[in-house]
């Protein structure tokens, strides 16, 4: 039986660095304790999210691992962890409290787990000087970012020293749904709604907007991944490809046609729905599509090798969904 590779799990850490100064406080991340094994992650004074020691401990999650027959997990911050939010300094911080642990994680078990870290992609340049010591002082394979930064697409100009240092350190990017923007037009958003109904369209728009944006032609080199299947990308690559062809490229921006882009795109299993993960994996992106689970949260794929070895696809599809397409992404045999 093939190796099982899981490129979507999250972990975050048990202990915080302390606030730096008064001013971020309502804003910086820590744990409030009820356990040893268990917490509430608090956002200043808010609650954001109950965790346990699956989050930061090794020996506690590779006991799931090893009922579920994953192999591998490559390891991301918790999304929220990634601080676009505050100044660079601050989210410097936090970005190194997210990659030293998972540092540690797989260098308590290599052979167990790869690891992404984060930078602060609030600042483009900052971004780029941070990629290669994510490799040099952390060991990681590849970075995390948001699907917006701060309400801004990732298509955007702006953000170009950040894809040319991804592309020439040679390190994969995984894009996760992040504060979706259509999140803005509620009144009180709720996070399980934003999670379950927000999360994909905001990858979709990410996807999108790399598309439109010309990224790929500017650096073709890229390996660039979506969570949540591409989200709702699906369903906007023919209304993306009649777009591009009636204004001429998107008004010059990109010669590559959308439907090609999305081949060249990884994406992970994480939509729950067999019929469209068999779309996705054999029709709109073959080759390009690994597993992928959101351990380990509320709304994850349980038993995931299990499940895809059970939909009847075909060898191949089945091979590169588990570990095949996970090695490419990486640029690692796996």
């Amino acid at each position: 039986m093939s190796t099982f590779i899981d490129v979507h799990s999250h972990v975050s850490p048990l202990n915080f660095p302390s606030a730096p100064h008064s001013d971020v406080a309502p804003r910086w991340p820590c744990m409030k304790c009820q356990s040893s094994v268990e917490g509430t992650l608090m956002i200043g004074e808010t609650p954001f999210r109950k965790l346990d020691a699956r989050s930061w401990d090794v020996a506690r999650r590779i006991e799931d691992m090893d009922r579920e027959a994953v192999d591998m997990q490559v390891l991301s911050p918790m999304p929220e962890l990634l601080s676009y939010w505050l100044d660079l300094a601050d989210a410097q911080i936090l970005c190194d409290a997210s990659n030293h642990l998972i540092a540690s994680m797989v260098s308590a078990a290599p052979r167990r787990f790869r690891g992404l870290g984060s930078v602060p992609l609030q600042n483009p340049e900052a971004a780029a000087r941070m990629l290669p010591r994510l490799k040099s002082d952390f060991g990681l394979k590849g970075v995390e970012i948001g699907s917006n930064i701060n309400g801004k697409m990732l298509g955007s100009a702006e953000f170009d020293p950040f894809w040319a240092a991804a592309e020439a350190e040679g390190m994969p990017v995984f894009v996760h749904a992040l504060h979706p923007v259509a999140a803005k037009g509620l009144e009180k958003p709720d996070i399980n709604f934003t999670g379950f109904a927000l999360f994909p369209v905001d990858t979709g728009m990410a996807a999108a907007s790399i598309i439109m944006g010309g990224v790929l032609d500017r650096y073709p080199g890229l390996r660039i991944a979506f969570s949540h299947g591409g989200g709702t990308l699906g369903a906007m690559l023919g209304r993306l490809q009649l777009g591009w062809t009636t204004t001429k490229g998107f008004e010059g921006r990109s010669q590559l046609a959308p439907i090609e882009q999305a081949q060249r795109f990884f994406y992970d299993t994480n939509v729950y729905d067999a019929e469209y993960l068999a779309y996705l994996a054999v029709r709109m992106a073959p080759g390009q599509v690994f597993a992928g689970t959101d351990y380990p949260y509320m709304i994850m794929q349980n038993d995931p090798a299990r499940w895809i070895r059970s939909l009847g696809l075909p060898g191949e599809v089945e091979r590169s969904i588990c570990s095949e397409a996970a090695g490419r992404f990486l640029g690692e045999p796996l």
